[in-house]
């Protein structure tokens, strides 16, 4: 199995949203939708803060982080048959590494509560605070520092 990254381009939006729309949990909410336009996806995708995973010739996965004007986690999805291969925690690592070194001190992101992706954050570090105003779980990773 050859697992490769790239950076996200606007070429990788097909792939994405057959990737978004792959997974059986946190699924789109209303207020999501719009975030889901290619023009939306294009501006986001233009920050720079993006990947793409291959497994050998399928994209198996992307992340990409956004500043709102807050660093984000704006999206993290891995296809159900490539979860369990440490795609979604290197993607997470290039996220929030990238935000990090951006300046960021600390990342947000919001997953719907008893979800697998709620455990997944958990398991990675990540402080769960409180329920959005859309009854999604907030989360927060502080950067470390070795001061």
């Amino acid at each position: 199995m050859n697992i490769t990254y790239e950076k996200l381009m606007s070429e990788h939006l097909p792939y994405m949203y057959d990737i978004r729309f792959s997974v059986k949990e946190n699924l789109p909410h209303a207020h999501q939708i719009q975030y889901l336009q290619k023009e939306q996806a294009e501006q986001d995708i233009s920050q720079g803060g993006g990947w793409m995973c291959k497994i050998d010739n399928q994209y198996a996965g992307y992340a990409f982080g956004i500043w709102v004007p807050e660093p984000l986690l704006g999206g993290l999805f891995v296809r159900p048959e490539f979860t369990r291969h440490g795609v979604g925690s290197h993607l997470l690592d290039l996220v929030t590494g990238w935000f990090f070194s951006e300046g960021a001190q600390e990342v947000t992101l919001t997953t719907d509560p008893d979800s697998l992706a709620e455990k997944f954050y958990k398991k990675r570090g990540w402080s769960a605070t409180e329920l959005d105003e859309f009854g999604q779980l907030i989360f927060v990773k502080k950067k470390v520092s070795y001061d």
